[in-house]
């Protein structure tokens, strides 16, 4: 009985780590270069599913490249993907590694899988 609990709990702390920001069509990219922010925001539109709640500014959900958490070629295939889901008018699929609105995983696809 207690290996079941104990299995439950893992699996559970596992589900929360990782967190879907959200997927669908990109809306706009904005790009930041201030004293106090250097990060890029991904901006979806407004019949994105998947959404996590904690990542909507404006009735827009949005995720965040921020420059200093990942390598300078990670972002530009990161960028590489959106720019390209934003110009074909193509799905996206933002997700984290943790339950925040940091864009670590970028997938170009019409459904989820």
């Amino acid at each position: 009985m207690n290996k079941i609990h104990i299995t439950f709990l893992l699996l559970m702390s596992l589900n929360s780590y990782a967190e879907s920001i959200g997927f669908g069509k990109v809306a706009g990219i904005k790009q930041y270069d201030f004293s106090n922010a250097k990060n890029i925001k991904v901006f979806l539109n407004s019949d994105a599913t998947l959404i996590n709640e904690n990542c909507i500014e404006k009735q827009q959900v949005f995720g965040v490249i921020t420059a200093s958490q990942h390598a300078p070629e990670v972002i530009d295939r990161m960028l590489s993907l959106i720019t390209t889901a934003y110009v074909t008018n193509k799905k996206i699929r933002l997700h984290s590694e943790t339950d925040s609105c940091e864009i670590d995983f970028v997938a170009l696809q019409e459904n989820v899988f």
